[in-house]
């Protein structure tokens, strides 16, 4: 069984008017998506944001859970933030995953705009977890999606989660559970996750 990642990607975003911008790290989306991942055993979730000041906030979210509230042997949170790489760019996180598993991932993109272009159905790729070595790394996008050209750079691309919806807006932190769940669900390790990988 192959190894999963999962990057919420903060540049080259589209804004409402399509334009490419690079939107706001939020805390809410650094904890919820880290617990959504350490619950389907995910072995690395990244935050990537070329915004130093963005990367600052994304850090101190991380080092919040992890220092101050893991004193707390109550709360389980920060066992899931352990898990939160904060990164600059894709490519940074394409060469810890590399350095980790001694193999290039897998890439795939996600978007609620239909795309026809190297298409990947949940099911196909919830059995390439289970039968192929090489590591699968899912991207997400914010804002108003992801561009055009690193939606294309990508190896495939997952479905809209529901294509033929009037309201199509999910947010970020529910369209990672709900992929993590069509992908990972019935491959979650007895124990709950898998270690940290790429000390």
């Amino acid at each position: 069984m192959a190894n999963l990642y999962v990057g919420l990607l903060h540049y080259p975003m589209r804004n409402r008017e399509g334009d490419i911008v690079a939107t706001s790290v939020t805390s809410l989306d650094i904890h919820d998506i880290a617990r959504s991942a350490r619950t389907y055993g995910v072995a690395r979730y990244f935050v990537i944001t070329p915004v130093p000041t963005q990367q600052a906030i994304a850090e101190r979210v991380h080092s919040f859970w992890t220092d101050a509230e893991r004193i707390d042997d109550k709360s389980r949170r920060g066992e899931a933030i352990e898990y939160v790489v904060v990164a600059s760019d894709l490519d940074e996180t394409l060469e810890f995953i590399e350095k980790a598993e001694g193999r290039a991932p897998f890439v795939v993109a996600t978007s609620a705009r239909p795309s026809p272009k190297n298409r990947i159905g949940f099911d196909e790729l919830r059995l390439r977890l289970r039968t192929d070595a090489q590591p699968v790394y899912i991207l997400f996008g914010t804002g108003w999606g992801m561009a055009d050209e690193l939606i294309d750079a990508c190896d495939a691309i997952l479905p809209s989660i529901m294509p033929d919806a009037d309201f199509n807006h999910l947010s970020v932190r529910a369209a990672v559970a709900i992929v993590l769940d069509r992908v990972a669900g019935d491959g979650v390790p007895p124990d709950g996750g898998c270690p940290l990988v790429g000390e």
